[in-house]
């Protein structure tokens, strides 16, 4: 079965405008699968201006010894907001809130961090939406976070990062007088406990912890079939479920409560199977599964590390005919990806919604043609994400949060699984994050993960290994403008005998697959597992000894 479709966008974008407080700390923790519990809300502190509002304006960050005894160097950030909820988790995908940042070196406790106007006013400055001087005036909460953590995509999981309290505070262009922000609070981060229907699996990747020079764990969690206690001699197929962007292998305890999962333990479903959610973060943003410059062999350590341990754990089939993978959004690209780049290794795979499968279609830009996928020729900026059809964010509101940010989100997230690597150590960009232009030298090194072009490309070898094996879902509407990159895969499929299905049916990238779509799928899913079977039972009849 397959679990509700990830949002692909990282738990502090989900949070709106008008979501009430305890709504954030509980419910929203319980949507988007956090690692660990949305941490519980802080009162804000009263603002404490050491001049008066009518002096110029100035945020002085700092961090104690009694959270850390040693000088910092990492990136101190100021995070503005008028929701109701901690700056640091608020906003919105289609409402990014003002977002400052300074690059620290050997940051000594007790020394300050001063935020000023006149800082942010260079265009090639760490602000987003642009001056800090330039915010409406009137009622702000603001709260700061240091982020020294490189081992988590979010900032506010990464172990040992620290944060402050939200400060209420009076802004006014230029002025409002001197704010401190203490950073007095440390992120520790804490996975949940297993249950009788979810058990986490861990282990160290040798192929990713070499790569990387430090200790780096994969993890999953896997939830059992109904039959899996009553039935101890018994094996299973296994569904491999990637979650999309800003999703981990922690939705498994969320999904397991949901109406899909209680009615995985009631056993109405059509496949007795272990269902495996996989994490797929990564510091840089998602994994994808694919072998990277940047993040490392992602795919092999799965296929060759994680997948074996836990069908050696779990009484698992372990046979290719009985091995099957999906996500949605960047899990739904994840999962055909795995498919094509592994077509040995797994029997079938259902993608949802999935990110750019033909670039060609990469959202609203040709890669291979265009020169900038932030603005059109005539100035016009390339739209990112619409609602009934209009449009509610752009590349370059989204480029120009990301560059504060500094890690982790979802457009540098391309670049980290696609790119080279720079003299610099990171992620080449495809787009320019503050001008939009499209390198052809970047581009061409992301030729071998465009999806359609290696189908095409290596047909006569890979079609007969993915015969009956794609199946790919997605709405004639999608949120993300993903749908023309899927019909540009559908229009060279069709030209082929490939078994499976590419289909474009009604709906956005959350409402396009519905309950009913999820339930055919899963019947799908049994019926390719049934067909496995069929073919082992004629094959083991086949080469039988004969008896006398």
């Amino acid at each position: 079965m397959l679990p509700l479709p990830m949002c692909r966008l990282p738990p502090r974008f989900i949070l709106r405008r008008a979501t009430a407080a305890v709504l954030a700390s509980t419910a929203l923790a319980t949507a988007v699968g956090w690692s660990q519990p949305a941490p519980a809300l802080l009162a804000p502190a009263v603002a404490t201006p050491t001049s008066a509002a009518t002096q110029p304006l100035k945020f002085a960050v700092t961090f104690p010894a009694s959270a850390r005894a040693t000088p910092v160097s990492g990136r101190v950030l100021l995070f503005l907001s008028r929701d109701p909820v901690e700056p640091r988790l608020a906003g919105g995908f289609y409402h990014l809130d003002p977002v400052y940042a300074i690059d620290v070196k050997n940051l000594a406790p007790g020394t300050a961090v001063t935020f000023a106007p006149d800082v942010f006013d260079a265009p090639d400055a760490l602000a987003s939406p642009g001056p800090l001087r330039r915010l409406a005036s009137g009622a702000w909460r603001a709260q700061a976070v240091i982020d020294l953590d490189q081992t988590a995509r979010d900032l506010n999981q990464g172990p040992g990062n620290l944060y402050s309290r939200p400060l209420v505070c009076e802004l006014h262009g230029d002025l409002g007088g001197t704010f401190t922000l203490t950073a007095d609070q440390v992120v520790a981060p804490r996975g949940p406990a297993d249950t009788d229907w979810v058990k986490l699996v861990e282990i160290r990747s040798r192929l990713l912890s070499d790569f990387h020079h430090r200790d780096v764990m994969l993890r999953a969690a896997v939830v059992l079939p109904s039959t899996y206690v009553t039935q101890p001699e018994a094996k299973f197929p296994v569904y491999y479920s990637v979650p999309g962007f800003g999703g981990t292998h922690t939705t498994a305890w969320n999904w397991i409560r949901s109406a899909r999962g209680q009615a995985w333990q009631r056993g109405a479903v059509p496949l007795q199977m272990l269902q495996v959610f996989l994490d797929a973060d990564v510091p840089l943003g998602h994994s994808v599964f694919a072998n990277s410059a940047n993040n490392g062999p992602a795919g092999d350590a799965l296929v060759r590390e994680l997948i074996p341990e836990i069908e050696r754990r779990f009484r698992a089939i372990a046979e290719p005919g009985a091995r099957f993978v999906g996500g949605h959004s960047s899990g739904g690209w994840a999962s055909l990806w795995l498919q094509v780049a592994y077509p040995d290794d797994f029997g079938g795979c259902w993608s949802t919604s999935p990110d750019p499968v033909d670039f060609r279609a990469f959202q609203t830009s040709d890669l291979y043609t265009d020169k900038n996928g932030y603005f059109y020729p005539d100035g016009t900026p390339h739209p990112l994400a619409r609602q009934r059809g209009a449009v509610v964010m752009t590349y370059p509101e989204m480029g120009r949060w990301e560059r504060v940010l500094g890690h982790g989100q979802q457009l540098g997230s391309f670049d980290a699984s696609f790119s080279p690597r720079g003299p610099d150590g990171r992620p080449l960009q495809v787009m320019d994050q503050l001008t939009g232009a499209i390198s052809a030298k970047v581009v061409e090194a992301w030729k071998p993960y465009d999806i359609r072009l290696v189908l095409q490309t290596n047909w006569p070898k890979l079609g007969p290994k993915l015969q009956g094996k794609l199946h790919v879902l997605m709405g004639d509407t999608d949120t993300f403008y993903l749908t023309h990159a899927t019909e540009l895969l559908r229009s060279f499929l069709v030209t082929t005998d490939f078994g499976g299905y590419v289909e474009i049916v009604p709906g956005d990238h959350g409402t396009a697959i519905t309950p009913s779509l999820r339930d055919r799928i899963d019947a799908e899913m049994a019926a390719k597992f049934a067909e496995f079977r069929r073919a082992a039972f004629h094959s083991a009849a086949a080469t039988a000894p004969l008896r006398p």
